[in-house]
């Protein structure tokens, strides 16, 4: 809507079905474009205005929260979970009389007509018997699941369903039957689905049946349940609801945390890798720092401090350090935020000197380093000296220092869990960068004797970390394959190129990614590549164009000789580049 230079325009309307970067309460939120007038005026008109809805639907003890952002604000107000849906409609309404009373516009509808409306609205969600089941979980502490279809008691093993329109009564239930398992989150900008791999073949050690979701698939065991992305409150449910499930291992993405909140309370652990420019300009999410307060939301995740996650009835194991957050002391944005998070913190480093890790251990808290190539850890002052860096294969013998940081995490969370030493220490000496444990991830193939490393690293900081990781690498010649998506800007396909050109290649192919194109034309971002090549100091002649990844990594597997070493970024024809790379006419 516009008056004159006004501009007001909505860009999204959500319910948060879970604690969320705004509050601890479920509700509904608005993301909206401002220009042209100041944007606390916006959010004073749009807090009268949702105030007198919340009190004519007598829901007058609702919350209302609010961020203002570089171009825009986000509004939101807490509701019933049994109402959600119609507390999306009661907050765009509120939206909207602001827009009009802002830019003088008039509005077709009553107030009395809109009001009944919404009245009606929410009279055909309301669900009196779920939230009175919601009431007596969480009074007896016990853990629930709820979403449009079914309502869940327990996790794992103990997890019981029913449906939204046929709920039990609340007398006729054994609450006692229905208990939680260990749980733990794992977010940041890289390293999360490495991490929750890790993770769960620890766990798989100590005995337990880990269930993971990722953005890649959702297992449970060895058995894939589905592949996609289940890092959202939806994976998360369908994993606790399994009777597989032991432990949890739950990745969380900053899409999913924004766009619907945390998918369960009171976890036991929570691991943020790192934090780094990627997918900026979604949700009011513009800088990297704000992208750090998104991710830091699994704080709000976590049990509270001195709690031991309920009663005998409901936890099958308790310990005093449940409810810490472990994070990366060698990133700076992590390290500024910490001191707003009210939480047990754990904390990893490359470098054992590293103030944050030293100052945390001097006063006896968890920590987790590299000494001497040894990963230490140390909790209470008590070290431990897990595993060498050298007997972690996905660390390819040290040069891969992005894999001894996931490596240091996965301990780190490990140990909140409880884990025995032992149990990781084996883990992490069989896990390795190949398709089987880590697919995608820093796969390594030995073709022709020569190295062969694929990955998909789709942002910088990936990116350089498979381009430090390579420059570490000895090599007669060094091989590159990149390719990029078309919806990134040229500034950020020429960094990630220039990230890239870090290995110090003697040769590059840049791929043609049809797939991904996103309106560019052919042969536009391999142009890019190229340009970007030839300014860096490459000869023309040691740069080729692909018609595609396989066909790019194709052209490189005719050319390697012994002793040299290639790295594929394969963002698509992975199976088929997977396929040429075990080919036994090249290994």
């Amino acid at each position: 809507m516009k008056k004159e230079n006004i501009t007001l325009s909505l860009d999204d309307n959500r319910r948060l079905t879970g604690r969320n970067l705004l509050s601890d309460q479920p509700g509904a939120i608005i993301d909206a474009f401002v220009s042209g007038i100041d944007k606390s005026t916006v959010v004073t008109v749009w807090t009268t205005y949702v105030k007198q809805l919340l009190k004519a639907v007598n829901w007058s003890d609702e919350k209302t929260f609010f961020r203002i952002f570089e171009d825009g604000v986000s509004l939101a107000i807490s509701a019933p979970l049994d109402a959600l849906y119609a507390a999306c409609d009661l907050n765009e309404l509120a939206w909207q009389l602001a827009c009009d009373e802002l830019t003088q516009t008039s509005n077709e509808e009553s107030s009395s007509a809109a009001i009944n409306r919404l009245k009606k609205a929410i009279a055909e969600e309301v669900n009196p018997k779920l939230l009175e089941l919601i009431n007596q979980s969480t009074s007896k502490n016990i853990v629930y699941l709820v979403d449009d279809d079914e309502f869940s008691l327990g996790y794992g093993t103990t997890a019981q369903s029913w449906p939204i329109s046929a709920l039990p009564d609340v007398s006729s239930l054994n609450w006692s039957q229905y208990k939680s398992i260990p749980l733990a989150y794992v977010t940041g900008t890289n390293g999360k689905s490495t991490s929750v791999r890790i993770m769960s073949q620890i766990i798989k050690q100590a005995g337990k049946c880990c269930g993971v979701t990722s953005t890649d698939f959702i297992r449970v065991g060895d058995n894939i349940i589905d592949h996609g992305d289940y890092s959202g409150p939806g994976g998360a449910r369908m994993l606790l609801r399994h009777p597989d499930t032991e432990t949890a291992i739950l990745e969380v993405a900053r899409g999913g945390i924004l766009r619907r909140g945390l998918p369960i309370d009171n976890v036991d652990a929570a691991l943020i890798t790192n934090i780094a420019e990627d997918h900026l300009g979604q949700y009011g999410i513009n800088t990297v720092s704000a992208l750090a307060q998104a991710k830091a939301v699994v704080a709000k995740g976590l049990l509270p401090n001195g709690e031991n996650k309920g009663q005998e009835n409901n936890r099958q194991s308790s310990d005093q350090s449940k409810g810490r957050l472990v994070l990366n002391a060698d990133d700076e944005h992590l390290v500024a935020l910490a001191p707003e998070l009210p939480v047990t913190k754990s904390w990893f480093s490359l470098h054992e000197d590293n103030a944050i890790l030293q100052q945390h251990k001097q006063k006896g808290g968890a920590v987790c380093f590299v000494r001497e190539q040894q990963l230490v850890y140390s909790y209470d002052n008590e070290e431990s000296v897990i595993i060498a860096v050298n007997d972690i294969p996905m660390t390819l013998n040290g040069a891969a220092l992005h894999n001894i940081q996931n490596a240091l995490g996965a301990i780190a969370l490990a140990k909140c869990l409880n884990i025995e030493n032992k149990a990781i220490k084996i883990a992490l000496s069989n896990f390795a960068s190949n398709v089987e444990d880590n697919p995608g991830r820093g796969n390594h193939f030995s073709v022709k004797n020569a190295e062969v490393i694929m990955d998909f690293a789709h942002n910088v900081h990936s990116m350089e970390a498979m381009a430090v990781t390579t420059a570490n690498m000895n090599a007669q010649r060094k091989f590159l394959m990149l390719s990029h998506a078309g919806d990134r800007t040229n500034n950020e396909i020429i960094n990630m190129t220039k990230t890239a050109l870090k290995m110090k290649p003697d040769f590059i192919v840049a791929a043609e990614l049809v797939p991904y194109l996103r309106g560019r034309a052919l042969g536009e971002i391999p142009q890019l590549i190229v340009d970007t090549a030839l300014a860096y100091g490459m000869k023309r002649d040691n740069i080729y164009i692909a018609d595609s990844p396989y066909e790019g990594a194709k052209h490189i597997v005719e050319q390697l000789h012994e002793k040299d070493l290639a790295l594929l970024m394969v963002l698509s024809d992975r199976e088929e580049i997977i396929e040429l790379l075990l080919d036994k006419a090249f290994v």
